[in-house]
């Protein structure tokens, strides 16, 4: 009985011996394994300097290239508007009427005055009255007049400018005063109309200051308006604010457009981009760029010397037909563009279009 647990006993010995050596050998194999990682198979470009144009893009709203308010600077009654909205005046016409009672008396008073400055003219070229007294009434002459004058400006509106009547706030035989009002674009406004010049029209965009630098005046700029996306009008930049915002750091510039069928309204929205003196940069395909899912960001694989793919994160900058421009990267430098989404940061990589 004792001789059987003896052979028992060695007989469990040995294949736990014999189960640990398997276990190491497994180990170690799978150590091999590991070591021998196979190589991506990509096909790569290197990345080439090129000329292009650099485009500066902005966003902007229309409005009109000039705008007035026009009004009296007494109150009154709207006695006539000579033209009804979305008219075209012309410069110098007469808008509108204004009550004129009180013109009518200054005229009469102008009239009494006149006439006793003519009589006091002719005693002094007699002598019979004083200088002080010829002065006095000549003084009064000249009061009453301006008067008169000032009255006939706000009984009578007239256009400063050529432009499209396109607000009304008064109507006729209702009564102006210097209560404002409110615009449609939730706008402060006071007056009788506004007048607004559309053709040409002007452009607004906010340029930041890191590339106010660039801008200048005369400068040619496309413009495309989300209205007419097909329709690119060709527009000028005239005016670049001298100081910037504290608020977004950006500074105010404006651009001129025609618009003589006026088919372009103010308040459209549009998009802006300004072209720059040529340069040269360096360009990749575009397809060598991929995103990461769930972002905006975009990255490119290089390959280093050890043939080891480097992930490395890029902003996009001008396209070239097939090609982008990458400012992070230098000319010469291996792109992936095949095999790019089978890669991690450091996996080795084989390329096939050598």
């Amino acid at each position: 009985m004792q001789l059987t647990n003896r052979i028992a006993y060695t007989a469990c010995l040995l294949a736990i011996l014999a189960g640990g050596c398997s276990t190491k050998t497994t180990e170690r194999g799978g150590d091999a394994t590991a070591a021998s990682e196979t190589a991506t198979r990509v096909t790569v470009y290197s990345a080439k300097e090129m000329e292009y144009i650099p485009v500066l893009n902005f966003t902007g709203t229309a409005e009109a290239n000039r705008e007035a308010k026009l009004g009296a600077s007494i109150p009154g009654r709207v006695e006539k508007i000579h033209f009804a909205r979305g008219s075209y005046i012309p410069e110098g016409a007469l808008i509108a009427e204004m009550s004129d009672e009180m013109l009518i008396q200054a005229q009469i008073e102008l009239e009494a005055i006149r006439k006793d400055f003519e009589r006091m003219s002719r005693l002094r070229e007699k002598e019979s009255v004083s200088v002080m007294d010829f002065d006095h009434i000549k003084a009064k002459l000249d009061a009453s007049q301006t008067k008169v004058n000032m009255l006939k400006k706000n009984t009578s509106i007239v256009a400063p400018f050529g432009g499209i009547l396109t607000d009304v706030t008064v109507d006729e035989g209702e009564n102006y005063t210097f209560v404002p009002s409110v615009s449609p674009d939730l706008k402060v406004q006071s007056g009788i109309l506004t007048i607004r010049q559309l053709n040409p029209l002007k452009i607004v965009i906010e340029v930041n200051e890191k590339e106010i630098a660039l801008i200048r005046r005369g400068q040619h700029a496309d413009v495309v308006f989300d209205a007419y996306p097909d329709e690119t009008v060709y527009g000028q930049v005239n005016y670049i604010s001298p100081v910037l915002s504290p608020v977004n750091r950006t500074a105010t510039v404006e651009l001129t457009i025609p618009n003589r069928e006026t088919k372009l309204k103010p308040g459209m929205f549009c998009r802006v981009s300004i072209s720059m003196p040529q340069t040269t940069g360096v360009f990749v395909p575009i397809n060598a760029l991929y995103r990461q899912q769930g972002t905006g960001e975009d990255y490119l694989f290089l390959v280093d010397d050890q043939n080891r793919a480097i992930r490395c994160r890029v902003t996009r900058g001008e396209s070239k037909e097939n090609y982008i421009r990458i400012p992070e990267i230098k000319a010469g430098q291996c792109v992936v563009v095949d095999g790019k989404n089978k890669l991690n940061e450091g996996s080795p990589v084989e390329i096939v279009n050598k």
